[in-house]
């Protein structure tokens, strides 16, 4: 994707520090396709680390019934460490909650019941994908079950949602089509153009799949966008009300660090949670 590929990159070259290949880490509402958060980063378990800590941010903890991922080792701790809860450092829990806890024999890392995690294994023979299995790693498969008959638009687990933004990505940004000489050459250009498309998907994109029928003979529909279907506006925006609508900084945001993989594993020992290999 850029001037030079991995293995011409030198890690300790300070130029080559952007260099290399850089990928979309999305986090996508399957039922609205609303991209509700994206970091653009190195495929590294640090980067998953901060795409998580934004959609909990963005979406200020809610707990998600189902989380459904490729094999990427590193999401399971990421995810555990994300919406799991070490009691005894918690700041609301008092010295008697803590004692009541203890007497309970509470696990040191609390997970919630609510959400369920299940990951796609592909077999390949070739390049071609031969059969296709799910593998639940938290919560019951009762559980996925149960969350998978609820929703409207898939009754199996999969990936295939955020397979499907990418092919519309690469559509729209020509720095990501495949075999191309209009391949980025600065990150921070990068950035910005697949940031373009993340707001103009959302906002300005109406998917097919999201009409909603409102006459039968002849048929007509409403049409909707990603953000229309999540309630976030009322009309498919243009790209003049796109580039043209203000934006504030906020005043005195709060500062916190950066957190890393490393963060995550150090607070899983905390807890006595083995990680697995990244």
């Amino acid at each position: 994707m850029w001037e030079k590929k991995d293995k011409q990159c030198d890690p300790a070259d300070p130029d080559d520090a952007f260099q290399g290949s850089y990928w979309d880490h999305v986090i996508i509402d399957p039922e609205t396709k609303l991209v509700v958060s994206l970091v653009v980063g190195k495929r590294n378990a640090d980067t998953v680390v901060q795409v998580f800590t934004d959609y909990y941010d963005r979406t200020d903890g809610s707990l998600p019934e189902l989380i459904t991922t490729d094999e990427y080792a590193v999401y399971l701790p990421v995810i555990l460490d994300t919406y799991g809860v070490l009691w005894r450092e918690h700041p609301d829990f008092t010295e008697e909650d803590i004692e009541e806890f203890e007497n309970n024999g509470l696990v040191e890392l609390y997970f919630p019941e609510e959400i369920a995690y299940a990951t796609v294994h592909k077999e390949r023979e070739g390049n071609r994908v031969v059969e296709v299995t799910e593998r639940v790693l938290l919560g019951t498969e009762e559980q996925v079950e149960q969350t998978l008959e609820g929703s409207s638009v898939s009754n199996t687990v999969n990936t295939s949602f955020v397979e499907r933004y990418h092919a519309t990505q690469r559509q729209f940004n020509a720095r990501k089509k495949r075999k191309a000489y209009t391949f980025s050459k600065e990150l921070q250009f990068h950035v910005a153009a697949t940031w373009l498309v993340v707001v103009w998907y959302n906002f300005g994109w109406c998917v097919r799949t999201l009409r909603e029928k409102v006459q039968d003979n002849p048929p007509r529909y409403h049409y909707r966008t990603p953000a229309m279907a999540a309630g976030l506006t009322d009309h498919s925006w243009s790209m003049r009300e796109l580039l043209s609508y203000p934006l504030f900084p906020p005043i005195n945001p709060p500062q916190r660090p950066i957190r890393t993989y490393q963060d995550v594993l150090d607070r899983l020992e905390r807890a006595n949670v083995e990680a697995p290999p990244d």
